[in-house]
């Protein structure tokens, strides 16, 4: 299974470089790609993020909901990957506020305003994924798991076990 992480970080890498090419032609009113490349990218997310939820639940502790999970998920990727992902999904966000109060009201938005407004969630999406399953690959599939000695599933950060309180000694995978 680790071999099929190496091909979706590449498809990541992809779907991200190709929504940067989108991206920055439509600030200049340049719509890129046309309807092909436009659902190509929308839809290719979901194929990317059904591994990328998994392999994040596995991280996160048996699919518990923990406060920490960006930090255990983006341990394993290196520090820049981490900041672009931090930078992308903060950008998601004012890009989205400015294509709200940018957007022609009561009319049809052209095709760049509406690649503007995808390609900054793309962004961030594919690089979320790509920094998770670059920690992933870095760990190994086998290791993203951690459990206490008693055998019951901790998180990354946890110190002591939320099920029976021993403690959790420091672990790296690496």
């Amino acid at each position: 299974m680790d071999m099929l992480l190496l091909p979706l970080m590449v498809y990541a890498a992809c779907g991200l470089g190709l929504s940067l090419i989108v991206h920055i032609p439509s600030f200049f009113g340049i719509a890129l790609g046309g309807n092909t490349l436009f659902t190509a990218l929308h839809l290719g997310i979901f194929p990317l993020w059904i591994p990328v939820v998994l392999i994040g639940r596995k991280m996160a502790g048996g699919g518990q909901r923990r406060n920490d999970f960006w930090k255990a998920a983006l341990s394993g990727c290196p520090v820049w990957m981490k900041y672009m992902t931090y930078f992308f999904f903060v950008y998601a966000i004012l890009n989205f506020l400015w294509f709200i109060a940018h957007a022609p009201k009561g009319q049809h938005q052209g095709d760049d305003m509406i690649a503007h407004g995808f390609s900054g969630h793309w962004m961030a999406f594919y690089a979320a994924g790509l920094a998770i399953l670059t920690t992933a690959h870095r760990y190994g599939l086998s290791n993203l798991q951690r459990t206490c000695p008693f055998g019951h599933d901790v998180s990354w950060t946890d110190k002591f076990c939320p099920t029976c309180g021993a403690s959790v000694a420091a672990q790296n995978p690496v």
